[in-house]
């Protein structure tokens, strides 16, 4: 890594190497920026989400010049006991991707643009005239993309009080056919389940609930699906647990997913730094 003037060794330091933390290094990139990105973890990086991303998502992706492989699905479906609605997306189709297929691609495409990956978490960002410093590494500006319990967000003073009581997101993949042309969302009377199709034959199931509720307590609390996974074998572990906030946002089939449009979604600071996502 080169210095400029001031020890300035790029136009962008992200904190973050996520699928927001990467898009957002992506997008400088492509914008002729150079860019950095600290991150303790090797890549490709999981994590219990929802792996499901809306049209805006995947249209965002592509316009990233990223299209990792997945299953396209039509709309969203809604299942309680008694009661049943699907909406089908009105243009284009959502896409089931597994996290770290996302992480892969997001992370292959970055380093076709020559951004730089540094291997270390932030820590305390340090301010002065002209440039923002972390992880030792110092650039003119920071983008904060390091999850949901951000250090660098609330070192900047970017917390913003969330509404409602926090969910914790499981998730665990199943080998199985998907049944169905879209997400699935049950609920029951404690938890939300978001049943996604990732491959030809692989099901992700997210599980949302208070803390301290394991994933088949939780499981066990929608029927309809046990009846779905009958036979079907655990592909993977239980991921999580994940800190859900609020109601899930836009672009994403769960409250601990993730959204692949970074631009739009940045908080200023009173300094050098913003956060993405």
């Amino acid at each position: 890594m080169g210095r400029q003037a001031g020890g300035v060794q790029a136009d962008l330091l992200v904190a973050g190497g996520g699928p927001v933390g990467l898009g957002t290094a992506v997008l400088a990139a492509q914008a002729g920026m150079s860019v950095i990105v600290l991150e303790p973890r090797q890549p490709p990086v999981d994590k219990a989400c929802g792996e499901g991303l809306m049209p805006p998502g995947v249209a965002a992706l592509r316009a990233l010049g990223v299209e990792p492989d997945g299953v396209p699905f039509r709309g969203i479906r809604y299942l309680a006991p008694g009661a049943c609605a699907t909406a089908y997306f009105r243009h284009g189709t959502g896409m089931g991707v597994r996290r770290t297929a996302l992480s892969a691609g997001l992370s292959a495409r970055a380093e076709e643009l020559g951004v730089q990956r540094v291997q270390a978490a932030a820590g305390l960002p340090v301010q002065a005239d002209g440039w923002v410093e972390a992880g030792g590494v110092r650039a003119r500006w920071l983008a904060a993309a390091d999850g949901l319990g951000s250090p660098t967000r609330r070192a900047l003073g970017l917390d913003r009080p969330v509404a409602g009581p926090p969910r914790y997101g499981l998730r665990r993949h199943y080998r199985v056919a998907p049944w169905s042309d879209v997400v699935e969302v049950y609920w029951s009377g404690e938890a939300e389940a978001y049943i996604t199709p990732v491959a030809a034959d692989v099901v992700g199931v997210a599980l949302l609930g208070p803390r301290g509720n394991g994933f088949d307590r939780m499981l066990g609390g929608f029927p309809q699906l046990l009846e779905r996974l009958d036979g079907a074998p655990p592909l993977t572990p239980v991921r999580g647990p994940g800190r859900c906030a609020g109601w899930p946002p836009a672009g994403c089939t769960a409250g601990c997913c993730w959204s692949a449009t970074p631009a739009g979604t940045s908080t200023r600071s009173p300094g050098r730094a913003s956060r993405s996502g």
